[in-house]
This record gives C-alpha cells, sequence and structure tokens, in this order.
C-alpha cells in the first residue's frame, strides 16, 4: 500500500506531453506541484499571523460514490505537555504524506470525556485527551493512514513547523465541493 501511494504521489509530478484535459472534459483532476507549493507557503504564511494549525483545503470533488479531498496542513512546533489530545474524524478516512518537518503521532486508544461537535469543514467530530494511544514517529516522506473514527494528534513536533498533505476519503458527503 505504502509503494502504491508513493507512486500515485510522484506520478503527479511527472511533466507530460501529452494535450491538457481537464475534469470537465473527462480527465482526471491535477493539482500541480506549482499549486501544491503555493498552498504550502500560503499555509507557512498563516503560521507566522499566530495560528498554530493551518489547514487549507486545496481540492474536495465528488468521485461518484463518494467525495475525495485534499488539503495541506501545517502546524508549529509542539512540545510534550504530559497528556496527549485528538480528534476522531467520524464520516472520513485519512491518509497523512509528511512533506517537511518531523514529530511523534499518537493514534489509536480512546478518548477520556470525549466531547463531540461538528466542524463545517470536516463534519462531525470527537475530541478529547487520548488514552493508550500508539506513539509513532514520523518524517518526510512518511504516510500515515488513519481510518475514520480513530483518535490521532500530535505527542510532539520537534522541528519549528510540520507540514503534510492528507488525502481524505468522505463516503457521507460531509465536506463541501471545493473544485478550484
Amino acid at each position: 500500500m505504502r509503494n502504491l501511494i508513493r507512486l500515485i504521489l510522484l506520478s503527479l509530478t511527472v511533466t507530460s506531453t501529452a494535450p491538457l484535459v481537464t475534469a470537465d472534459d473527462g480527465g482526471s483532476t491535477i493539482m500541480t506541484s506549482e499549486e501544491v507549493a503555493a498552498t504550502l507557503a500560503q499555509g507557512l504564511e498563516n503560521l507566522k499571523g499566530g495560528s498554530t494549525v493551518s489547514d487549507i483545503v486545496m481540492r474536495h470533488i465528488d468521485v461518484g460514490e463518494q467525495n475525495m479531498g485534499v488539503s495541506v496542513v501545517q502546524r508549529s512546533k509542539v512540545d510534550f505537555t504530559g497528556s496527549e489530545t485528538g480528534i476522531a474524524h467520524v464520516n472520513l478516512d485519512e491518509i497523512y504524506y509528511i512533506v517537511t518537518g518531523e514529530g511523534t503521532m499518537v493514534t489509536g486508544g480512546e478518548f477520556i470525556e470525549k466531547q463531540t461537535s461538528t466542524s463545517s469543514l470536516l463534519g462531525p467530530m470527537e475530541r478529547g485527551e487520548i488514552r493508550n494511544g500508539v506513539l509513532q514517529k514520523v518524517k518526510p516522506g512518511d504516510i500515515a493512514i488513519i481510518p475514520k473514527g480513530m483518535p490521532h494528534g500530535w505527542h510532539e513536533i520537534t522541528t519549528a513547523a510540520i507540514s503534510y498533505i492528507i488525502f481524505r476519503g468522505d463516503p457521507d458527503e460531509v465536506m463541501q465541493i471545493k473544485s478550484e
């Protein structure tokens, strides 16, 4: 699976001499490397403005029986605070592709005193302190697959910031469509 995902990501960066075809013409949806780089730069600017998290949806499209989304996320350095907190997406599966930075994720386990809410960006969510989660270090090039309903968060981010691309499967169509 990991090699398949890397192959997909690498294929997005290959230059083609084929005629330009858009999704409206029956082709696939392409996000160019220049667009990804510009979105990464915008996210870092958002962090400079005082935010600790930047989550920019690049695309969220209808692909037939479900919607698929691609977002670029940056987070500022996080020191371990003595406990892990996180979220779980009720309806969304996520794949993280780490672009820059390093840290330790916490995934799995269960929430203590779980709170529920609905995000206009990500639909129904759960959040709280995570008990019995698994700590896993990540670095550029790593991929994390986070199934819907799984608690996840950051134990620590050891670099000034971490940047990652999230691919979101949305079978219940809880996110707003964004085609450009």
